[in-house]
């Protein structure tokens, strides 16, 4: 098993050299504690050293404050100049062989034209469901070859399951539960399989994985969809761990026992607890997690300059939360 460097020392002591190819690390926390920095920072360290990363932003925040804050600050870090492409991805509708290729945008003018013809009233967000319908697949225009950082925003569960060969769309039960409806068997060879395949990239991001997730089911009676479409895609990106021989890092908010507030637990839960081989809690220095289980810190002289704390919430060798490490984060990332 070879590991990936992510050049923070908590981060790659704890998973025993770095995030570990052929499977998935979680690492989950409170808001604004840094995810996203450690996430793109393993980008940039995987670009600088000569592969690709892939980040899926499902929260929006790369190319609105991430990229641009971070991008300079992470190239004078390693060294090398960090190319930074923001990949559209574009549905495309199916065609017989022998006809022209149509866009997404030409089904819905056509769609407009015919009920405009006939006089149904419509709205925008009916138009956008038919071309979907006749659009499952995307398609993706790559960026020229060479070591990048590959940003694909993908906000809408349901185009995050499509990604991943998931051909599902959300509906709204009678009694108000929101559900996926599945409209063919899942596909291994995946847009997102034939992306890896084409770039060669060494280091898949999914920040976060729980945010699509939340918004698409935000009850407890949506449990059952929102299980399923999380252990569909957890079961793809592990396959891809294991053909590709990359490494997957996924992050997660935390979901808070209202009886017990102190006590924090990924959102993916066990589904997302059981595909992660190593999964690190971050916090911030001054927290305590399981005090009864005497934790040793891996680098206690660090203590006091410190702001940042990662903690073995999973590891393959060690029991929960017995060992942890202290993180510097400053205008160059996590150290």
């Amino acid at each position: 098993m070879e590991h990936i460097e992510t050049k923070c020392f908590a981060v790659d002591t704890l998973t025993d050299g770095g995030l570990a190819t052929g499977t998935i690390t979680q690492i989950f926390g409170e808001k604004a504690l840094g995810k996203s920095i450690i996430s793109f920072q393993a980008g940039c360290a995987v670009t600088a050293s000569g592969g690709s990363a892939i980040i899926l932003d499902t929260e929006q925040s790369y190319s609105s404050y991430l990229v641009p804050y971070w991008r300079e600050r992470m190239a004078k870090r390693f060294g090398k100049d960090i190319v930074v492409s923001e990949v559209k991805l574009q549905r495309t509708p199916k065609v017989s062989p022998r006809r022209r290729p149509v866009t997404r945008g030409q089904v819905i003018t056509a769609v407009d034209a015919a009920l405009s013809h006939l006089g149904v009233s419509y709205t925008d967000a009916h138009l956008s469901a038919v071309a979907d319908i006749f659009s499952p697949e995307f398609s993706v225009d790559l960026p020229t070859k060479g070591p990048s950082v590959m940003i694909f925003q993908t906000p809408e569960v349901v185009d995050l399951l499509n990604l991943h060969g998931i051909d599902a769309v959300k509906e709204v039960s009678s009694g108000g539960r929101v559900e996926l409806k599945m409209r063919q068997t899942p596909t291994y060879q995946s847009a997102l399989h034939n992306i890896i395949q084409e770039t060669g990239a060494k280091l898949l991001v999914y920040d976060s994985i729980s945010a699509p997730f939340k918004s698409s089911f935000p009850n407890t009676q949506d449990l059952p969809a929102r299980s399923a479409g999380l252990a569909m895609l957890l079961a793809h990106a592990q396959r891809l761990c294991v053909e590709f021989g990359i490494a997957v890092l996924v992050t997660s908010h935390v979901s808070i026992d209202p009886i017990n507030p102190w006590d924090r637990v990924p959102y993916g839960g066990v589904i997302l607890g059981h595909d992660a081989k190593f999964s690190l809690e971050l916090t911030k220095a001054t927290a305590s997690r399981n005090k009864d289980r005497n934790p040793e810190a891996i680098n206690p002289d660090d203590e006091k300059t410190s702001t940042k704390a990662f903690w073995a919430a999973r590891h393959p060798a060690l029991e929960e939360y017995t060992r942890f490490a202290y993180a510097r984060q400053d205008g160059e990332g996590f150290h």
